[in-house]
């Protein structure tokens, strides 16, 4: 098999052989596998930026933690990516609750003291409306190959902002730390899955007293983005 080798390499019309005369061989990279027919496809770079380009978009979603709620939310945004990785987003929300089945339920029931009954009321927040700023950071970049049909791109984002919300107990401040997922289906549309903790101040009843109690809202959101200009 060797002397065939060397053969061949010598015979080639770029004979690098080693030695003199008509022994002389040439080393060559061997492989154990057989390339098919048709080459695999290549996943080629990203086609656009996000550098300097005006974003908005809608969306839609739900808090997933509520007890004596069903709350939807709609909302709105507007963002700015200052460089492929680094942005700033504002957030515009607002939500529509309604008492949950385990309220209804619960308001049912009765608590008699010294002869006095009164139904339960628990001691609960709904937030009716948020505003938000946030910085916004897209480190890891991906690309999925659909069937060779088309390229779809996508960026894992983290952000952290300060949201004014308006709720039963009146305006708060909250802290709202985020992670999302866009899908991008050309140079300037996207479907974004979002998840954002609203995490705020709240006062619950303890007894005849009221206590501090930090809360986590966890929002779950699908949205539509498109950025407006093309960007540098």
């Amino acid at each position: 098999m060797w002397k065939t080798i060397a053969l061949l390499a010598c015979a080639s019309p770029f004979p690098v052989c080693l030695g003199s005369g008509p022994k002389q061989t040439r080393l060559l990279a061997m492989t154990t596998t057989n390339v098919p027919e048709s080459a695999p496809s290549v996943l080629q770079n990203r086609f656009f930026t996000k550098r300097l380009r005006a974003e908005v978009g809608v969306s839609a979603g739900s808090i997933l933690n509520e007890s004596y709620s069903k709350t939807n939310t709609f909302g709105a945004r507007a963002g700015l990516f200052i460089s492929e990785k680094i942005g700033v987003e504002y957030n515009f929300a607002k939500f529509k609750s309604e008492d949950s089945p385990d309220l209804v339920a619960l308001r049912t029931q009765e608590v008699c003291v010294e002869l006095e009954c009164r139904s339960i009321e628990p001691s609960y927040i709904r937030i009716s409306k948020l505003h938000q700023l946030q910085l916004v950071t897209a480190p890891i970049y991906g690309k999925i190959n659909l069937f060779d049909w088309a390229i779809l791109y996508s960026d894992l984002t983290f952000s952290a902002g300060a949201a004014q919300v308006d709720t039963t107990q009146g305006r708060k401040w909250a802290f709202t730390p985020a992670i999302g997922q866009r899908f991008y289906f050309s140079k300037s549309f996207s479907l974004r899955v979002d998840a954002t903790d609203i995490y705020l101040n709240e006062l619950v009843k303890n007894g005849e007293k009221s206590i501090s109690n930090w809360r986590h809202n966890w929002v779950a959101q699908v949205g539509l983005s498109a950025f407006l200009n093309s960007g540098e």
